[in-house]
């Protein structure tokens, strides 16, 4: 490790203290330690963790990787938590699923649910399948992105795993990305109602919400999406016109509960 490297690292931990504390707080010393070490580690090693309430160890990258900053959003700020009690799902589609945290997350607490989890970057799905492994029988994986119709997408990776973005291929480029409509994912999860769809698609929900939403929606009963700008609030908002729900937010994600088609006047 270079000079740098470990001028970096130390850096990280000395100018963030309120974020320590906060680990320490919610989830005790043991795992705070252990994630201090984790983010002096490096990123191409994968680390196991235990974290209070789960049964299983997750597996994450170190150093750099942003794989921690999840974590942190899901248990010290509680990034799902306003999401509220959907009572027994049956069927959550996790878009952008990452590493699988959030799958793991829902999958703990809603014992009858199944999941479908959908992530394009070829190393992260490989880590996330290793993190749902413990939960396979409930747990269908999806290399690939949702789009708003079956092909082949680029990839464009960002500074930070959770950065990745895809979409359509240009002049000269065929594309390595699956692409896959919400329909197809319903039907890989076993058909039915999707009582919660998460997205967190760096920008892709500009497709996903377009014309041919309307096809789909009315299966969907709650949504929580992170907005990645006004272009996608504007799409996203607009196919949501027709219905009705009871909406929150937390800066730009947003929850949408209890949907149902809007009543005429």
């Amino acid at each position: 490790m270079s000079w740098n490297s470990i001028r970096w690292r130390v850096k990280w931990i000395l100018t963030r203290p309120r974020a320590l504390a906060r680990v320490w707080r919610r989830l005790g010393t043991r795992v705070a330690i252990a994630l201090i070490r984790i983010r002096l580690g490096t990123r191409d090693k994968i680390y196991e963790l235990r974290v209070p309430r789960w049964p299983h160890p997750v597996y994450v990258r170190g150093g750099s990787s942003s794989d921690l900053f999840v974590l942190y959003e899901l248990f010290v700020t509680d990034e799902y938590e306003h999401v509220g009690d959907l009572g027994s799902p049956k069927l959550i589609i996790d878009g952008g699923a990452n590493i699988g945290l959030v799958s793991i997350y829902f999958l703990n607490l809603y014992p009858a649910a199944r999941i479908v989890a959908v992530e394009p970057d070829a190393e992260t799905m490989d880590l996330c399948r290793k993190n749902l492994a413990r939960y396979a029988d409930r747990v269908t994986t999806f290399q690939g992105a949702i789009w708003s119709c079956a092909g082949k997408l680029s990839l464009e990776p960002g500074i930070q795993e959770w950065d990745n973005k895809v979409r359509s291929p240009r002049d000269g480029e065929s594309g390595s990305i699956e692409a896959s409509t919400i329909p197809s994912l319903i039907s890989l999860g076993g058909g039915g109602a999707v009582d919660l769809l998460k997205l967190d698609v760096e920008g892709a929900e500009r497709e996903i919400f377009g014309p041919d939403a309307q096809d789909w929606l009315p299966s969907v009963n709650n949504i929580v999406i992170e907005l990645h700008g006004p272009d996608c609030e504007d799409r996203f908002f607009s196919a949501m016109a027709p219905y009705e729900y009871e909406k929150s937010n937390r800066d730009n994600v947003y929850v949408c509960r209890s949907i149902r088609p809007r009543r005429r006047s």
